[in-house]
């Protein structure tokens, strides 16, 4: 078992998989674990993902990570993420997901995103670069 740190886990949320890495202080990378997820497509254009899935494969990811490192969780000082943009989880007022998630490559609302294109609507101010990835080339 190595020393008890302190460590670093940074966590990458991908269209593919859920990835952890465990570093030291110094940024070495001390380990590496990946669990992928499927995205399923049930129409023509749409393309979703389970959220419960990314749940189960950062637990996975995390927990293989850990032990190969050899080290305790208490070690773990810091944690940092990202994860894929525009990615919609529909959810209830608990915080519990509706149904599956509408990732970025999911296309149906190609029409209402050209509405709001064109739209001269204040709310366009928010919506990041201004260009919907339904109509983005």
């Amino acid at each position: 078992m190595l020393n008890n740190g302190p460590y670093l886990l940074g966590i990458d949320y991908g269209t593919e998989s859920c990835r952890v890495a465990i570093f030291d202080l110094a940024g070495r990378p001390l380990t590496f674990a990946a669990t992928p997820y499927k995205t399923t497509h049930p129409r023509p254009g749409w393309a979703e993902q389970d959220p419960e899935e990314w749940w189960k494969a950062l637990q996975a990811s995390c927990h293989r990570a850990i032990a190969a490192a050899g080290i305790s969780p208490a070690a773990i000082a810091g944690i940092s993420y990202d994860a894929t943009t525009l990615t919609m989880v529909a959810m209830d007022e608990r915080g519990n997901e509706l149904r599956p998630a509408m990732m970025w490559m999911d296309v149906r609302a190609t029409e209402q995103a050209a509405r709001a294109e064109n739209s001269d609507s204040v709310a366009r101010l928010y919506n990041g670069a201004g260009v919907s990835p339904a109509t983005a080339e």
